[in-house]
Parts: structure tokens; C-alpha cells; sequence
């Protein structure tokens, strides 16, 4: 078994982990390939949503139907098919193990439970020595859908190359959440607080900016956790986000690394001291994610977040007061079981106050094994749900278009990310600039991964359109 591929759903963590697993193998001599030429096929799945994990399940039959295209290995095309093997990892393996062990297809089953790094090369020494038999993998009660010791991906490799597909570079400094969101089902599926040592997260950091990028995003499950072992903040040591803070002001130090950009942090997260840190440091640029989820208390406190409508606020002003002109992006939850219309009202003056050039709003969606699943006589109409979501739409793209207008005529720095296409039988490209909008403009030199300056020209409702003044040399 030479060639191998990794899809992966889900969120920033799930992407740095198939990384991690890519990496892994390429060490052990085998070669990455699109899918159609891979031997072994890899999903690295998502089960944050009832919708995600049914796609994760789609993913995983799509992979074992797709056949293996003739390679330079002399052999059959009947013995390449049975010598393919498909893998499941992830949250919908964690999620439901049982399930995935149960697709005809499917060889292993890799969950948080495992040793991953371990599992994947004991299941390497049993192929290699007897490809085409997966009887070993079809005993009732087999280790694939066993936990073993809690480490998960920790044994995985830090990263030394280049991202596949990505001008940005994730790393993951964190991992496990305990907060306990009624919607959320992640704290029963990564459960344990790990932080990665600053050593370490430096090490990778310095190896991703010498592989060639120039902007890292730090990512976790619950990333202000960094440093603590809980996120609940009320039995934190005291420290707050201090760990977090000291972590930036030394990757901020790294040769080469132009761009820092944290993936999400909650609203209680932003304290004086981390402020103080991000707003002192240029390579932190000037965009937030910070979910919001609801602005009305009633439902905040039946989500079980950890700050309320009035502490949301406060924070947004702190961060406009920190930086120029910040892009602040949000996550809200469409038809919580018992939003009222007057919930959804003070949800929309939070947006409009807020002034969130972009929000993920999403309908509300029962996952199973979360206490808000259970509040089935309280569950809003999806229609109700879909039309609250087409307002916040409304507001975030009237609000990004007015964001984005105020920069016309002024420069702003992208990194090139992929060719967009062609108009006029001129080259679009595309690149997300510090305040995370995009900006297209028309070059045929330029290719994914430079870092260039772009005057900004015209804005549309949905797009923002410049003209390259500068690059930064190769």
C-alpha cells in the first residue's frame, strides 16, 4: 500500500488533525494522491450537527464506492480494489463508532478514545503483511471500535511542511472543552483540556513559516482554554487568558511570521491583559470571531453560555476601542427550542449594535445525547427559524458592504489564495486581506501564496474588487 488521501469535514481542529495524519504517513514513505488514486482512503469526520454527522456518513459510502484508477503498480485491477482500505476518524467515529464499524467497506475506526498515531501504524503492519484479508477487522467486539487510553491525536506529529491546499497555516494549540453548551455535543465527545507546551506550539510555528507561510491561525475546541484545565472561566486559577496572551507575544517574535490570526474565542475571553497584548502586537491582525449564539438572557442561560446580553456588549466595545476599523464575525443559533419573537428581537439589536460584517446563522438542529434534544415540545418551526435567519443575512451583508465601502481607495494586504476564474479574458485572482474580507483583482502573475498589496476600488453587495499596486518578493 503506497498512496494514500485524507477528506476531512468540519471545523479548523478537524482540518490541522488530517494534517497531522498526512504528515504521519508521508514519513512512513507513502504519497498523498487526489482520491480516485489512493489506496488507502482516510475521512476524518464531523458530528457537530445531526446534519453533520449525516454527511460525515455520506462522505464515508462515497469514499468506499469510489474505485481505485490504474497506477504504475503491475497488478490487477481486481486486486487494487481489494487491496483498497477506508478509515473513519474523528467526531461522528467518536459520536457513533458502532455505526461507521457497521458500513460494509469500511476497515478501521479510529476515535478520540484511541491512540491514533498508534492505531494507525499497527493497522499499516497488518496490512503490509496480509493486504486483501479484513477479516481481523470484522470480530465482534474488535479493537477498532474499542477506546483505548485517552490521547487521541496528541501522539501525532507537529506539522514541518506545507498545508495541503491552504495559504494559511492552522495550528492547533488546544483541544477539549467541558462548558457544556445544552446544544452542543462536543464536550462528550473530546471531554479532556490538553494544551500543547509553548515549546512545541513554537517548533511547529517556526516550521510552518520556513515550509512558506506567512500567516498562522491558532485553533482549538475551546482556544482561551489554552494554558487551563477547564474552560468553565469561574474554576480557572485566576490566570484567565494570561497563558494565551504570553503564547502570542512570543509567536509574535518568529521571523517571518506576518500574520497571527486566533480562529474563535469566547465573549468572556477578550480581558484587559489579552487586549492589551493583541492590540500591541502588528502581526495580530484586526478580525474577531466571536459567537454570540443569542442576545436575549432567557435563552442564553438555557444554552448554558457563560455570559450574558450586557457583558457581549461590553466586550464589542473594548475591541473597537483596541483596534482601527476591527472586523468582528459571529456564530448564531436560528430557533433555539423556545425562542420567542421577542427573543429574536434583542438577538437583532445585538447584530445591529454589534455591526458584524459576518454571521453564521444557522437553524437550531436537535443532536442527540445534548439536553436542549430533549425539549422536543419547545422546538420552532423550521420556517420560522429559516426567516430569522435570512434577517441576520440581510443585516450582515448591509453591515459588510458599508465595512468594506470604507476602505475604497485605500491599500490593503492579501495572501493570494486560488485562481477565481476568468472575466473578460482577464485572470481573476482572490485574497482574504487583514479584516478578513475578501478582495478579487485581475493579474495573470501572481499565484496562490504571494503576499501582495492591493488597492481597494469598488464594493458590491457580496464582492470587493481591486487593483495590484505591490508584492512581496518570493
Amino acid at each position: 500500500m503506497r498512496t494514500f488521501c485524507v477528506q476531512t469535514l468540519g471545523c479548523k481542529v478537524n482540518h490541522y488533525e488530517s494534517e497531522q495524519i498526512a504528515s504521519l504517513l508521508r514519513s512512513w514513505g507513502m504519497v498523498q494522491t487526489a482520491a480516485a488514486e489512493a489506496e488507502l482512503r482516510i475521512v476524518n469526520t464531523c458530528s457537530v450537527t445531526t446534519e453533520a454527522a449525516s454527511k460525515s456518513r455520506q462522505s464515508v459510502r462515497r469514499a468506499i464506492r469510489l474505485p481505485v484508477l490504474q497506477t504504475a503498480s503491475p497488478v490487477s485491477d481486481a486486486a487494487k480494489v481489494d487491496g483498497q482500505r477506508v478509515i473513519v476518524t474523528g467526531c461522528w467515529a467518536t459520536s457513533n463508532p458502532q455505526d461507521a464499524a457497521a458500513i460494509p467497506g469500511v476497515d478501521a475506526v479510529l476515535t478520540h478514545g484511541h491512540d491514533v498515531a498508534q492505531r494507525l501504524k499497527n493497522l499499516m503492519a497488518t496490512w503490509a503483511t496480509d493486504p486483501i484479508d479484513r477479516q481481523p477487522f470484522r470480530r465482534s467486539g474488535d479493537a477498532k471500535v474499542q477506546p483505548e487510553r485517552p490521547i487521541g491525536t496528541q501522539s501525532l506529529p507537529l506539522l514541518d511542511q506545507r498545508q495541503t491546499g491552504h495559504q494559511r497555516a492552522f495550528l492547533k494549540i488546544q483541544d477539549g472543552c467541558d462548558a457544556h453548551c445544552t446544544y452542543c455535543i462536543i464536550p462528550k465527545l473530546r471531554p479532556t483540556l490538553w494544551s500543547k507546551s509553548s515549546e512545541d506550539v513554537l517548533t511547529e510555528a517556526r516550521r510552518l513559516v520556513d515550509a512558506g507561510h506567512v500567516e498562522i491561525v491558532l485553533t482549538g475546541i475551546f482556544l482561551s482554554a489554552y494554558g487551563q484545565n477547564t474552560a468553565l472561566r469561574r474554576r480557572q486559577d485566576g490566570h484567565g487568558c494570561r497563558p494565551l496572551a504570553h503564547l502570542i507575544e512570543t509567536l509574535c517574535e518568529i521571523p517571518g511570521l506576518l500574520r497571527l490570526r486566533l480562529s474563535s474565542l469566547e465573549p468572556g475571553d477578550l480581558d484587559d491583559d489579552l487586549l492589551s497584548v493583541l492590540g500591541s502586537r502588528p502581526q495580530v491582525v484586526p478580525h474577531f470571531h466571536l459567537p454570540l449564539q443569542s442576545g436575549s438572557d432567557r435563552i442564553l442561560r438555557r444554552m448554558n453560555r457563560q455570559y450574558r446580553r450586557d457583558d457581549y456588549l461590553r466586550m464589542i466595545d473594548k475591541v473597537q476601542a483596541a483596534f482601527d476599523r476591527p472586523a468582528i464575525t459571529t456564530d448564531i443559533i436560528a430557533g433555539f427550542p423556545g425562542e420567542s419573537d421577542d427573543d429574536f428581537r434583542q438577538t437583532l439589536d445585538v447584530a445591529r449594535r454589534a455591526r458584524f460584517i459576518h454571521i453564521h446563522a444557522f437553524p437550531y438542529s436537535a443532536r442527540p445525547g445534548t439536553a436542549a434534544a430533549r425539549w422536543k415540545t419547545e422546538f420552532v418551526a423550521p420556517q420560522s427559524a429559516n426567516d430569522r435567519i435570512e434577517q441576520l443575512r440581510d443585516i450582515s451583508r448591509d453591515f459588510s458592504r458599508e465595512f468594506r465601502t470604507a476602505f475604497i481607495g485605500n491599500s490593503v494586504q492579501l495572501l493570494v489564495e486560488r485562481q477565481e476564474g476568468e472575466s473578460n479574458s482577464i485572470t481573476l485572482r482572490h485574497g482574504r486581506c487583514e479584516r478578513y474580507f475578501d478582495v478579487h483583482f485581475s493579474d495573470e502573475t501572481v499565484i496562490a501564496g504571494d503576499l501582495v498589496t492591493v488597492r481597494i476600488d469598488r464594493v458590491t453587495l457580496d464582492r470587493t474588487f481591486g487593483t495590484l499596486i505591490g508584492r512581496a518578493p518570493r
